[in-house]
């Protein structure tokens, strides 16, 4: 049977990459689908097949079915998960720093337990010493974040070089890359 690839957080991904991942033999792409997706468009447009899941992953509802897809469709050659948006690039710096404490709470608390939940459920799915693993994707480090943007960012980075470790001794691969890196 050949193995699933997953991308989660198909919102925050682009079409280039969209389009590239779903060269893989199964691709299943994950993430909040608007009713007109363009970036299903462009996928479908360019002749590749793929699966496609309205997921949200700020609640345990969309967690499980997240967690329940990935087992249903294993094994899981890759994982492949794009943090939400951390940068301020949409709406500037200082209407960033206006936001109300329930938002920003809200998308800190989303990135963290999607993080845990996403490592833990790839973790029971992939197969070790294949070359399996988790990459988990996030906006260049460069660009303008608030405070809480970068402390929630620094967390990301050190758990995932924490849990690094650990999933090598697995002969598993998790890895944090810049999403203009990913073609």
């Amino acid at each position: 049977m050949t193995a699933s690839g997953f991308w989660i957080g198909v919102e925050a991904m682009t079409a280039s990459v969209l389009t590239a991942a779903a060269t893989h033999p199964r691709p299943v792409f994950c993430g909040r689908l608007a009713p007109d997706n363009p970036l299903q468009a462009a996928v479908e447009a360019s002749g590749a097949r793929a699966e496609w899941h309205d997921i949200a992953l700020d609640n345990a509802v969309g967690q499980g079915y997240l967690l329940d897809l990935m087992r249903q469709r294993a094994p899981v050659e890759q994982v492949v998960w794009a943090l939400p948006p951390l940068t301020t690039g949409q709406v500037g710096c200082e209407q960033a720093a206006a936001a109300s404490l329930d938002t920003m709470l809200a998308t800190t608390r989303e990135i963290t337990e999607s993080l845990i939940a996403v490592l833990r459920g790839a973790e029971s799915v992939l197969e070790a010493g294949v070359g399996a693993g988790v990459t988990v994707l996030c906006e260049g480090r460069e660009a303008p974040m608030t405070p809480l943007a970068r402390a929630v960012m620094a967390f990301v980075e050190a758990f995932v070089t924490a849990e690094s470790e650990r999933w090598a001794a697995l002969g598993l691969s998790l890895t944090l890359a810049s999403a203009d890196s990913i073609k």
